[in-house]
C-alpha cells in the first residue's frame, strides 16, 4: 500500500471499485461492472503517478487530475512515464493484452443503454485484475 495519503486514497478506491464491479457482474449488470472496473484502473494509474512524482511534484500532479482528460488511460500512462515510472514488461504478453483490453474503457460507458455481453464483461474484469495486480506490485 502506498505511504502517501493521496496515493493511498486512490489505491483504496481502486480496490473498492473492483469489488463493486465484481458484485455487479455477479448480478448480471455487465455494463455497470465494466464502467466501475475501468475506474479501478484509472485510480491505480493515479496512485502510481502520485507515488512516482513524489512529494515535490504531488500538488502539480493532483491539479493535472482535474478535468475529463484525467479519465484517459493513454494520458495517464504518459504521465506515469513522465514521472519516471518503470514501464510494464513487454515480454509479459498477458499483461500487454490486458492493457489493450482495458484501453477500450471510457466514461462513455455511463451512457451505454442495456447490458454488455457477459463474456465481454468477464474478459474486461479479468484484464482489470491483471493490471491492478501489476500496479499493486509497484506500490
Amino acid at each position: 500500500m502506498p505511504q502517501d495519503k493521496d496515493a493511498k486514497r486512490f489505491y483504496q478506491v481502486a480496490w473498492q471499485r473492483l469489488e463493486d464491479a465484481a458484485f455487479l457482474l455477479d448480478a448480471a449488470r455487465t455494463t455497470a461492472a465494466m464502467y466501475l472496473g475501468g475506474y479501478c484502473v484509472e485510480c491505480m494509474w493515479k496512485a502510481l503517478i502520485v507515488t512516482q512524482a513524489g512529494k515535490s511534484k504531488k500538488d502539480e500532479v493532483l491539479e493535472l487530475f482535474a478535468g475529463s482528460k484525467a479519465h484517459n488511460f493513454d494520458w495517464l500512462r504518459s504521465l506515469y512515464d513522465k514521472y519516471g515510472g518503470p514501464p510494464p514488461p513487454k515480454r509479459d504478453k498477458e499483461l500487454t493484452n490486458a492493457l489493450v483490453v482495458v484501453a477500450s474503457w471510457g466514461t462513455h460507458l455511463r451512457y451505454h443503454p442495456g447490458t454488455m455481453p457477459e463474456d465481454t464483461a468477464k474478459e474486461f474484469l479479468d484484464a482489470v485484475r491483471l493490471v491492478r495486480k501489476w500496479a499493486d506490485e509497484r506500490l
